[in-house]
């Protein structure tokens, strides 16, 4: 486009019209519970393991030294050196355990057996349900930070499953993440060394929850969905609006993703105190495809069974699936077109 530059964080693909989404309603985050009182019914259960947490510096980690978690490449850019390391046995498997300042977003799990800490959107906060063997633990600190303490989730679980919404399909799978409030998130998937296990069904524990990032896959079609961190459907910013979380799990009843609902396309314009603008000047705009209803985005759509050819700045060549970009054009409000072109996916 050679007016004003689109940004296009976002885009609306019309082919996916007939794509929609389920329906859902808002909750508000529950009440934090007394510490405690929380630790001290962690801290009763039988299966309970307890470690010390020891300070110790990223430099003497060897095993995170080849891949290191995304929290400690922050660490470094900060200058923080300092961090809090245990060692845990749960299930069978040896564990390492890492954690930073910030407890919700600085937190790494390490199976030594497989040399492997499973990375999902959500992995990085020490409260969010972590699977070990197949199954759901916790983890919360006790005696004042000096310790951490992890034990089998004790609370009841649904299922949220993948629906086709009546298309004729072979293949409908998915994996990723998704969240309660307070960003507690719960995998779907199996996260392993090799790659990530795709189903079409997980079981997680009870709850009302938004996508995380979700990876789709419908036959030949991949979709990547995640919590829409744009503008919503009304035109409030995130800032402003409380968190639609739409996918209501419960013990007796799965929840259903499954696209049946028309999507909306939507434009994030910038603030109304930035609308006065010089000739010349950049004005970034994202065009965002959302279900209004559970107030989530499509971020990618790529069609695998078409590969192209593309090139690296460096002058690699590499082959991946088509990205299904739409079209975007803009007009003044007498129809007269400002700016066209393709606004892809990213």
């Amino acid at each position: 486009m050679k007016t004003s530059r689109i940004m296009a964080g976002r885009a609306v693909l019309f082919v996916l019209v007939g794509l929609g989404f389920a329906p859902a309603g808002y909750t508000n985050a529950e009440s934090t519970p007394d510490p405690a009182t929380k630790e001290k019914e962690f801290l009763s259960d039988p299966n309970v393991v307890t470690a010390v947490l020891e300070k110790t510096t990223i430099d003497s980690l060897d095993f995170i030294k080849r891949r290191p978690p995304s929290f400690v490449y922050r660490m470094k850019r900060n200058g923080r050196k300092e961090l809090r390391h245990a060692r845990l046995t749960i299930a069978d498997q040896p564990l390492r355990i890492l954690l930073g300042e910030r407890l919700e977003r600085e937190f790494y799990l390490f199976d030594e057996k497989a040399q492997f800490g499973p990375y999902w959107w959500g992995s990085w906060n020490l409260n969010s349900y972590h699977k070990i063997g197949g199954k759901f633990f916790e983890f919360i600190l006790v005696e004042d930070g000096k310790k951490i303490t992890g034990r089998p989730y004790k609370g009841e679980f649904g299922i949220l499953k993948l629906g086709k919404g009546g298309r004729d399909l072979e293949k409908a799978e998915f994996s990723g993440s998704v969240y309660q409030a307070g960003y507690v998130s719960a995998p779907i998937g199996a996260f392993e060394k090799d790659g990530t296990i795709k189903m079409h069904e997980c079981r997680i524990p009870v709850g009302d929850y938004t996508a995380y990032y979700l990876s789709v896959k419908y036959d030949n079609l991949a979709i990547s969905v995640s919590n829409n961190y744009h503008a919503n459907a009304k035109g409030q910013p995130r800032g402003n609006r409380e968190v639609v979380y739409g996918m209501k799990v419960r013990k007796d009843k799965p929840y259903v993703l499954d696209f049946s609902n028309k999507p909306m396309v939507i434009f994030d314009r910038p603030h109304p105190s930035e609308r006065s603008f010089s000739r010349g000047q950049e004005i970034k705009f994202a065009a965002v495809m959302i279900d209004p209803d559970l107030d989530i985005m499509i971020r990618r759509l790529y069609d695998e069974s078409v590969q192209v050819e593309k090139e690296t700045s460096s002058g690699h060549k590499y082959k991946r699936s088509k990205s299904l970009d739409p079209k975007v054009v803009i007009t003044r409000a007498d129809g007269e077109i400002v700016a066209e072109g393709v606004m892809p996916f990213g």
